[in-house]
């Protein structure tokens, strides 16, 4: 299988929410039980370090963005 590590595109967000969703449905992987909006997601994560691995043929497999934490 080849992978390709590439930067997330808006048009990726389907894939990655479903991702997101399926992480969160195990209960482990947040306080939250459903992915939230693309509005509310981009908006809490920075424009850099927007990752997915992607399959060949498209099929995105994982992915990983970075958050702003405060600086205290």
């Amino acid at each position: 299988m080849t992978l390709a590590i590439e930067p997330m595109h808006r048009n990726d967000w389907t894939q990655v929410r479903s991702i997101y969703g399926a992480g969160l449905a195990t209960g482990l992987a947040a306080f939250m039980s459903s992915p939230p909006k693309w509005e509310s997601w981009n908006a809490d994560h920075l424009e850099f370090g927007r990752l997915v691995a992607r399959r060949a043929n498209g099929e995105i497999l994982g992915f990983a963005a970075l958050s702003p934490v405060p600086d205290t």
